[in-house]
C-alpha cells in the first residue's frame, strides 16, 4: 500500500498539471508538492549519488561568473538553479527506489499513460454527448491551469493534462511503444487494445507538437530497422502523415505555415531594423504593416520566432557558458520583437518556449554540447542482428521523443517530471551496457569450456 501510494505522488507529476499555487515570486505548480512529500524520505533511506554534482556545480560555477558580470541577477539564478538541483537530486532517488530498474519503471509509466488515455477518449465522447462532467475537469476537481481547448472534433483531447500540447511530451514515449506493438505484434510493454486506445487519444489531443511526436517516431523506426533499406517505405510514410495533418489539422496547418513565414520567407525582417525603437506616433501605414504580420503567423509560431531571436541575440553575447540560468527572462526585455508588432504575443519570456532555445541562452555552448553528448553517448540503438532482447532500444528511443519534444517547445526544464525522463535515458544505457558485459562473460565462458573439452578429448 505504501509502495503504491509513493509510486501515485512519483508519477503524478509526468500526468497532472493542472493546478498552481502561486506565481509569485516563482511558479509553484502541484508537482512540487510530491517531491517536498517524498525528498525528506528518501534521503533518510538512500544514499546520496556524487554523480549529481558533475551536473550541478558547473551550473552554479557558470552561474556565478555571470552574476559577476553582470548577465544575471542574483534572484533570477537561485530561483531556476534551486530548481532544477532540487528535481535532479530527488529523481536520481527516484532511481535508487526502483533500484535503477528502468523496465519496471517504464511498465508502471505505461499504466499511468493507459489511465490518461481512457479518460481521454471519455472527455472527447463525453463532450460529443452533451455531458459536461465527463469533460469538462473543473467541474470535478479545482483546477487553476486546465482548460478544454475547442478544435480537431470538436474538443482537443487533454485528459488531466493543461493542454493538449502537453498530451505530445507525457504520451510522447507511450505512443512510440504503441505504434510498435500493433506494427510487430509484440506484447513486449503493451497489448495491442491498449496501444490502439493510446494512439488513438494521442492523436485525438491534434496537437502539432503531438504530429511531430509522429514523425519523429517514424524517423526513429527507420534508423533502427536501417535506414536505407527502409527509406522509401518511411518516406511516403511521413509525406502521408504530414498531409494528414496538414489538411485536417487547422492547429497543425496555421503553427507549420506561421513557421515557414517566419523562418523562411523573414517576414520580420524587413523590421528588426527598427528594433530598439517605440514610435510616439503610430502612422496607419505602419498600423496595417503590423496587422498583416499578425494576420500571416499564428501566434505560438512567433512566440518561438520571437524567443529564437532573443536566445540568439544572448548567445552571441555570451557564447561559452551562456548568461546563466534565469537570464533568459532579462535578455527577452532587451531583444522582444514583439513590441515591433504593438507588443501582441509577449509572451514565454522566462523559458524561450523551448528548452533548447533557452539552454543555448542561459548555458550556451557548454549546454548544447552536453545534451548533444547526452544524448548521442547514452542512446540504445536497435541490435540489427536481433540477438539482443527488445526492451533496451524500445525504452531508449521511447524516452526520446519526449527529450526531443521538450527540447523543441517547453522552456520550463523540469516541467512535467522531465528529468526523470532524463535519468531513465541514462540508466537505460547503464543497464544495456551491464547486460552486454555479462553476455560477453558468458560468451566468453562457453568458449573457454569448449577449448578446454576439446582439448581434454
Amino acid at each position: 500500500m505504501v509502495n503504491a501510494l509513493i509510486d501515485f505522488f512519483i508519477y503524478l507529476n509526468l500526468f497532472f498539471t493542472g493546478y498552481t499555487f502561486f506565481t509569485s515570486p516563482f511558479e509553484f505548480n502541484i508537482s512540487y508538492v510530491p517531491i517536498l512529500l517524498l525528498l525528506p524520505i528518501f534521503i533518510s533511506r538512500y544514499s546520496f549519488n556524487a554523480k549529481t554534482l558533475y551536473l550541478i556545480l558547473p551550473l552554479l560555477f557558470a552561474g556565478i561568473f555571470n552574476i559577476l558580470l553582470g548577465n544575471d541577477t542574483v534572484g533570477n539564478f537561485f530561483k531556476i538553479f534551486l530548481n532544477i538541483s532540487i528535481n535532479l537530486i530527488f529523481y536520481e532517488y527516484v532511481m535508487q527506489h526502483y533500484n535503477y530498474n528502468v523496465r519496471r519503471m517504464f511498465k508502471i509509466y505505461l499504466k499511468g499513460c493507459f489511465i490518461v488515455s481512457c479518460y481521454g477518449i471519455i472527455q472527447l465522447i463525453s463532450y460529443k454527448i452533451g455531458f459536461q462532467y465527463g469533460w469538462n475537469l473543473r467541474l470535478l476537481i479545482p483546477v487553476n491551469k486546465w482548460a478544454s481547448i475547442p478544435g480537431g472534433l470538436g474538443l482537443r483531447v487533454n485528459s488531466f493534462l493543461s493542454e493538449p500540447a502537453y498530451v505530445a511530451s507525457a504520451l510522447g514515449p507511450c505512443f512510440f511503444v504503441s505504434l510498435y506493438a500493433i506494427i510487430m505484434r509484440s506484447n513486449e510493454f503493451l497489448s495491442r487494445k491498449a496501444a490502439w486506445l493510446n494512439i488513438t487519444c494521442y492523436v485525438l489531443s491534434f496537437s502539432s507538437l503531438a504530429f511531430t511526436g509522429v514523425f519523429i517516431t517514424l524517423l526513429l523506426f527507420a534508423l533502427n530497422y536501417g535506414m536505407i533499406r527502409y527509406l522509401f517505405l518511411v518516406a511516403p510514410l511521413i509525406l502521408f502523415f504530414y498531409y494528414l495533418a496538414y489538411n485536417n489539422s487547422p492547429e497543425f496547418r496555421e503553427r507549420f505555415t506561421g513557421l515557414q513565414k517566419l523562418f523562411v520567407e523573414g517576414v520580420l525582417d524587413e523590421r528588426q531594423g527598427e528594433e530598439g525603437k517605440k514610435d510616439v506616433y503610430v502612422s496607419k501605414k505602419e498600423m496595417l504593416s503590423r496587422r498583416r504580420i499578425i494576420n500571416e503567423v499564428h501566434g505560438s509560431s512567433f512566440i518561438l520566432y520571437n524567443n529564437f531571436y532573443v536566445a540568439k541575440e544572448n548567445f552571441a553575447k555570451n557564447p561559452l557558458l551562456g548568461a546563466g540560468l534565469g537570464s533568459h527572462e532579462i535578455a527577452f526585455e532587451q531583444h522582444d520583437l514583439s513590441r515591433l508588432i504593438g507588443d501582441i504575443y509577449s509572451f514565454n519570456g522566462r523559458d524561450a518556449n523551448s528548452m533548447f532555445l533557452r539552454t543555448l541562452s542561459e548555458i550556451g555552448l557548454m549546454g548544447i554540447v552536453f545534451v548533444i553528448l547526452f544524448i548521442y553517448g547514452h542512446y540504445v540503438s536497435r541490435d540489427l542482428s536481433g540477438g539482443e532482447p527488445d526492451r533496451f532500444w524500445l525504452i531508449s528511443n521511447a524516452l526520446l521523443i519526449v527529450i526531443f519534444i521538450q527540447l523543441f517547445r517547453q522552456g520550463n526544464y523540469t516541467f512535467n517530471g522531465f528529468f526523470m525522463y532524463g535519468w531513465m535515458y541514462y540508466y537505460n544505457f547503464v543497464n544495456y551496457s551491464e547486460y552486454k558485459e555479462r553476455r560477453m562473460a558468458r560468451e566468453q565462458e562457453i568458449a573457454k569450456n569448449e577449448t578446454t573439452v576439446t582439448a581434454a578429448g
